[in-house]
């Protein structure tokens, strides 16, 4: 029985450039991408606690229904989200106001501090990826 033989002449090479720049800008992308990521899940989250009377606040804080709900600013790596509707902040405020569908005051607020172990993992977990390659 004869046996089948494949050669292979492989020539590979490999340029890595690997400056202070380089690994800087990778970390600040992943770190960018973490915060877009972790605001989008922070508004996810917030849904269940946003006053509810006809549904357009909460789709006015939709990362879905709103792709401005959330803005990443990578130079100071600051993330800024929120609800495009004139009421959103008043509804925010009234700690008084009954809402009485569902929702509660400073819903956005409280789903941030609530979720505030996962807004890390979330923004971690890209930076631990850019580092991996």
């Amino acid at each position: 029985m004869a046996k089948a033989s494949v050669t292979f002449d492989v020539d590979v090479r490999l340029d890595l450039k690997l400056g202070p720049d380089i690994i800087e800008t990778e970390l600040n992308e992943a770190a960018s991408r973490g915060l877009y990521l972790a605001a989008e899940h922070v508004l996810t989250e917030a849904g269940p606690r946003t006053p509810w009377r006809t549904g357009d606040l909460e789709r006015s804080g939709d990362p879905a229904e709103r792709p401005g709900a959330v803005a990443v600013d990578s130079g100071k790596l600051r993330a800024a989200l929120g609800y495009d509707i004139v009421y959103a902040a008043r509804q925010h405020e009234e700690l008084e106001w009954q809402h009485r569908i569902r929702g509660e005051p400073k819903w956005l607020e409280k789903t941030l501090h609530a979720e505030a172990d996962t807004i890390h993992k979330i923004i971690g977990t890209q930076i631990e990826r850019a580092l991996r390659g």
